[in-house]
């Protein structure tokens, strides 16, 4: 039952991760699960239930994924369009080219779903096609890849020499787990290889791997079991001395401690239940407890009589770990949050007037205003001027879709655009960022006509203070 439980945790924390964009994590979380179901055999039907449905999330973000990486393929390919168009005169410059734009696509099939069919086919023959003007070169990149495959079968030969060697007593796992990441890392250095071997040695190279995997996974398990034996013998102590119950909870706790890892999401949870365990034998710290609550209420009254001093109580309450779960400093933290958001909002109220008249600081002397962002105050002191209205269009629809926005309807195809690109960073690991924010304002600020403020550029603006109202927290 209590696999069970975890079983479910992890969905549960899979389908968080799905939530928030994490979409690597989420699927290897599910993964887990199933291989834990297999291995398990027969499970409760709602336990199976909620993993078909975890399942299928994954594989429609596997889905999501090939949209995503599909048009960086079709670049790929327009690049080699491109190549074939107008080659380069040097055969190695052409070869090499060629080279680079191979290793992105392989890059591509290994971090996400490989590509179909009718794409694939398209590529490959435009690359053979490019590759027809530097024939004299392509024997000596072959070569290359041919060695880069023979590099790679080392690789896998070294894994499998390393499974048969210490199969019947493994590493320590945190020897095991540097190991497979060292040799992931001398994997990579050895791309491309000929796309006849790429699909045969990734395979090769995940079977070789998949022993050690298991016997990490196999040895946390151990582990996860045998201190949560030493935790049911903490809640077994009952001797009517104290000291001698503290003394067997040491003893125990440095067992403890000498059993090795039981996976990264578990260990906060068992520490914390071997603790709790024997919080019965600590009864004399209660006074310590009373303390630190007469304490907390003095704070509260210094709170309210003084709120500048937020920093100096925050700070004190760091020292707190008897009364940290008490409804005392429950409330205390409360009122703290509240004065904090209090002190936020006019900030930001300030932040964001600030914001809203930065066109009015446009070619000024005035120092007093360098409080602004130094890079924005730079561009204010000298805009380019560059006069460009489709750059300026841009720059404030892509901070509407930042700030959740919707663009007028005239605005619908640059809106299509902007969001394909955002959403494929987002599946290649890149995030919105307050310097991409700061990099679009500096843009609007040097692509602007003069001075003298257009009437086009003046609704543009109207637009950018919507956004500053949405994206205060943001702002550089």
């Amino acid at each position: 039952m209590e696999t069970h439980k975890t079983l479910f945790e992890s969905l549960d924390k899979a389908e968080q991760h799905f939530e928030a964009g994490q979409i690597k994590l989420a699927q290897k979380l599910v993964n887990e699960v199933s291989r834990s179901i297999k291995s398990e055999g027969k499970v409760s039907n709602k336990l199976r239930h909620r993993f078909n449905f975890m399942s299928a999330q994954s594989r429609y973000f596997n889905d999501i994924s090939s949209f995503a990486t599909n048009p960086k393929r079709n670049e790929i390919i327009n690049e080699i369009e491109v190549l074939i168009a107008s080659p380069h005169e040097n055969p190695k410059k052409q070869a090499n080219e060629i080279h680079g734009l191979q290793t992105k696509w392989q890059l591509l099939d290994q971090s996400s779903k490989p590509a179909g069919r009718e794409q694939w086919t398209t590529f490959k023959t435009l690359t053979d096609k490019a590759w027809e003007p530097c024939a004299q070169y392509y024997d000596e990149l072959k070569a290359i890849k041919i060695e880069n495959a023979r590099q790679r079968e080392k690789i896998i030969e070294e894994l499998i020499n390393y499974v048969t060697n210490n199969s019947s007593k493994w590493p320590g796992l945190i020897d095991m787990t540097r190991y497979l990441s060292a040799t992931f890392q001398k994997w990579q250095t050895f791309a491309p290889v000929l796309d006849d071997d790429f699909k045969k040695l990734k395979e090769a190279y995940h079977q070789a791997r998949k022993p050690i995997n298991d016997a990490i996974r196999n040895e946390e398990n151990k582990n996860y079991k045998a201190k949560e034996s030493l935790i049911e013998k903490v809640k077994l102590i009952n001797d009517e001395d104290t000291q001698s119950c503290i003394q067997k909870f040491k003893k125990i706790k440095s067992e403890y401690q000498n059993v090795g890892p039981a996976g990264k999401k578990n260990e906060s949870k068992l520490w914390k239940q071997l603790n709790e365990s024997a919080d019965r034998f600590f009864e004399a710290e209660k006074s310590l407890a009373n303390d630190e609550l007469e304490l907390i209420n003095q704070l509260s009254d210094k709170l309210q009589e003084d709120p500048s001093s937020i920093n100096t109580i925050k700070e004190q309450l760091r020292d707190f770990n008897k009364t940290s779960k008490s409804p005392e400093f429950a409330k205390l933290q409360k009122n703290i949050k509240a004065q904090e958001l209090e002190q936020s909002k006019i900030k930001d109220a300030n932040k964001l007037t600030t914001y809203q008249n930065l066109l009015s600081y446009l070619e000024t002397t005035d120092e007093s205003k360098a409080t602004i962002n130094k890079d924005v105050f730079k561009a204010l002191q000298s805009p380019l001027y560059t006069a460009n209205d489709n750059e300026l269009l841009e720059c404030v629809v892509k901070l509407e879709l930042i700030a959740k926005i919707d663009p007028p309807a005239s605005d619908k195809p640059l809106k299509q655009k902007l969001s394909l690109e955002m959403l494929q960073d987002k599946f290649s690991g890149k995030s919105t960022s307050n310097d991409e924010i700061k990099d679009l304002l500096i843009k609007f600020i040097n692509n602007l006509q003069s001075k003298k403020i257009n009437s086009n550029e003046l609704k543009l603006w109207k637009r950018m203070n919507e956004v500053f109202d949405k994206i205060i927290s943001q702002l550089p």
